[in-house]
């Protein structure tokens, strides 16, 4: 145990080691076979615990008061090291992965974009994407949940950012790269083969994401995209992004407005089949907020409250976000415990998310929770579905906005359900960046049509 003081109030932290570390490889075995059973499992060994990744020590805050000091301190607790270069042949130096040096000038430079007038007009593309969804299926068709949600968060972010629509087959060969160039990157941190497709898909997102870029300049001025906006975006001292940080912005959104967002709606999908009570109620509110089954729009988000906090507690449960990774720029001090410069801090949603020193009975299923009088009760810090501080989304709201009005005009139109005979698969993907189902099977029934017995499945 160690205690820490803040003002005049002390308090004591418990320190911990995680058990069942093995020779050179430490917990990566059971973390790749199980990561929800094993960080759910972090906090009860203590408040700061520590974990062995390969050949690295990390040490994992459990505690709200030890998150809130990591996440609002970021120039102590940065964005670097040896981990994140891994991250960084991907993803560049954007606003997810730049250290703390750059990170407040890209911020400042990106804002504007997502101010509530610019999120309102890209709320219009996002209704209209949904509508599209919500019109490509049939009657009882089974649908594989996470690449339809996928197509639909890279055709809203590709025509927000780029003002154009990308067409399925190039939709697939981003999202292959994106898992592929991710799926190396981790295996290369666990001092593992990279894998034969490491380097292209690498490849792959440089390309494609140079061809969309180069295309975009070809369209001249006059367009209101994203992208538009990064061009004209100049800092306080007039200066623009250079063409390097202009194509690792694009990268880095291309990456955070897809797969994060299609992650969420497809664990929400299967919470709602999971419980049928809650469906019914999202679904009524639905109803009287939508009428005749129209799509969602952006004046309809005050409206759908219900939904919100449906899709909030999904975002609790299966944060998709699961790992952020901090290095301490200086020697300092967590909990008690001393800090080397160039120690590395797991900050995990997931850990937090399921404490029950933080929500209470964490693995229930409660919408609930995030009614305003009962979210004002939990701990600042613990939730961090989009992170945490100053280093919190920069597109939490959009990603919000854009989550509401697909799960809304999707379920004004059909009603979920498991597949009959078929057990649903919702174990998380292992060796990926982000948390998302294995493969999500759910059958959708057209709710305008009478529901026979072997529908209601």
């Amino acid at each position: 145990m160690s205690s820490s003081a803040r003002g005049a109030a002390t308090t004591t932290y418990v320190h911990g080691k995680m058990p069942g570390a093995v020779p050179l490889l430490g917990h990566l075995p059971v973390l790749a076979r199980d990561p929800a059973r094993f960080l759910g499992r972090l906090h009860e060994h203590g408040d700061l615990v520590e974990i062995r990744l390969g050949t690295y020590r990390l040490v994992v805050p459990c505690h709200p008061e030890l998150l809130r000091h990591v996440y609002a301190d970021d120039r102590t607790f940065d964005k670097g090291g040896p981990i994140y270069g891994r991250f960084r042949e991907i993803l560049g130096n954007g606003l997810p992965t730049c250290a703390h040096a750059d990170h407040r000038r890209q911020r400042r430079m990106l804002q504007p974009e997502f101010r509530p007038e610019r999120l309102a007009a890209h709320a219009t593309v996002m209704s209209r994407e949904a509508a599209l969804l919500a019109g490509s299926w049939r009657h009882g068709e089974v649908v594989d949940v996470f690449p339809a949600c996928y197509r639909f968060t890279l055709r809203v972010v590709t025509r927000t950012l780029l003002g154009t629509e990308v067409p399925d087959a190039l939709a697939e060969r981003l999202q292959h790269a994106f898992e592929t160039a991710f799926a190396g990157a981790l295996r290369r941190l666990w001092m593992l083969p990279a894998g034969p497709g490491y380097r292209a898909a690498v490849r792959t997102l440089r390309q494609t994401v140079a061809g969309l870029v180069r295309d975009h300049r070809a369209h001249g001025p006059g367009r209101t995209d994203l992208l538009a906006g990064l061009l004209a975006a100049r800092d306080e001292d007039g200066s623009t992004l250079s063409d390097a940080e202009l194509h690792d912005q694009v990268v880095a959104m291309l990456l955070a407005g897809t797969e994060t967002t299609a992650a969420q709606l497809s664990w929400t999908l299967r919470l709602l089949t999971a419980h049928p009570e809650a469906l019914a109620a999202v679904q009524a509110e639905v109803d009287a907020v939508l009428p005749g089954g129209r799509p969602a729009g952006w004046d309809d988000l005050p409206r759908l409250d219900r939904t919100g906090r449906v899709l909030t507690e999904a975002l609790r449960l299966h944060p998709p976000g699961w790992v952020l990774l901090r290095t301490c720029s200086r020697a300092t001090e967590l909990g008690g415990r001393p800090l080397p410069r160039g120690s590395q801090v797991l900050l995990s949603p997931y850990v937090a998310h399921h404490n029950p020193r933080i929500f209470a009975d964490p693995a229930r299923f409660d919408p609930d929770r995030w009614l305003p009088e009962r979210a004002a009760a939990l701990p600042r810090w613990g939730f961090a579905g989009f992170a945490n501080g100053p280093r919190q989304c920069l597109g939490a709201d959009y990603a919000r906005a854009e989550a509401v009005i697909a799960l809304a005009t999707v379920l004004a139109r059909w009603h979920p359900a498991p597949v009959p005979g078929r057990r649903a698969d919702d174990r998380p993907v292992r060796l990926t960046t982000v948390l998302r189902p294995q493969r999500l099977r759910l059958r959708m029934l057209d709710r305008g049509r009478p529901r026979a017995a072997e529908d209601a499945g």
